[in-house]
């Protein structure tokens, strides 16, 4: 395998954001990217439905990680490591958090939004090469300054909410924390987060409002091609964000 090739592991790709993000990003050549699905067949049929279009020195590998459940993300990790290995690649050129939810209680959201993406920081971190990204999806929901500025409600599409916005502004503080150890440490790993904007996609009820998940995650797929080299930021497509 070629030294040019790149590792990147998406997490919630078997449908909307996530998976338009690893359709585009296996259209470029060199790349290995971990499809993450909460249910194995779901990656599976995603992974195969995408299959035609992949580039012929690119992969898709569907993995199963359900950010509810540690057991899967444990095992997911191993089996990253293993494929990496197989492969002749050490580490992962990006962790892509994209796994989410906006629906049901809030402890539930935040087990998955805030737990969840905890724990699969952790599991995968060993696997991240240095000098490579932690990105961390977040939304424009979660920003305090925007909502100190300028108090907004949510699209009706968006039926969640204070728990959904709660766990992506603590979403943006552990990207503020990771990015703060990661320049302690000289490893050179960047941590970002991103808000992709409000989509058409199931969590926003395909809301009309939204952009095609397959434009909305260019911001996404910029990022990992084209990083912008910096830490400790929060952005979309048109700039930065307050936090």
């Amino acid at each position: 395998m070629s030294d040019m090739t790149r590792a990147v592991l998406v997490t919630g790709a078997n449908q909307g954001l996530g998976y338009h993000t690893v359709h585009q990003l296996a259209q470029t050549p060199g790349m290995i990217v971990f499809l993450g699905s909460r249910r194995m067949p779901a990656g599976e049929e995603a992974a195969a439905k995408m299959a035609p279009d992949v580039h012929p020195t690119s992969s898709v590998i569907p993995v199963h990680v359900d950010l509810a459940d540690e057991k899967t993300i444990s095992a997911a990790s191993e089996f990253v490591a293993a494929k990496l290995g197989e492969k002749g690649i050490s580490k992962l050129d990006c962790l892509v958090n994209n796994a989410a939810t906006a629906v049901g209680p809030a402890t539930e959201i935040f087990a998955v939004n805030v737990a969840g993406t905890l724990a699969v920081k952790t599991a995968f971190y060993p696997l991240i090469k240095p000098g490579g990204e932690i990105m961390n999806i977040s939304s424009s929901f979660g920003s305090h300054g925007l909502r100190a500025a300028r108090p907004y409600t949510l699209p009706p599409a968006v039926a969640t909410g204070p728990p959904y916005s709660a766990s992506k502004a603590a979403i943006n503080n552990l990207t503020l924390q990771w990015a703060w150890e990661e320049e302690q440490k000289k490893t050179g790993i960047r941590v970002v987060s991103i808000c992709p904007g409000l989509n058409a996609t199931t969590m926003s009820r395909f809301s009309k409002a939204g952009v095609s998940p397959a434009v909305g995650c260019a911001v996404m797929v910029n990022e990992v091609l084209q990083p912008q080299g910096k830490s400790g930021i929060f952005f979309d497509k048109d700039g930065p964000i307050p936090w």
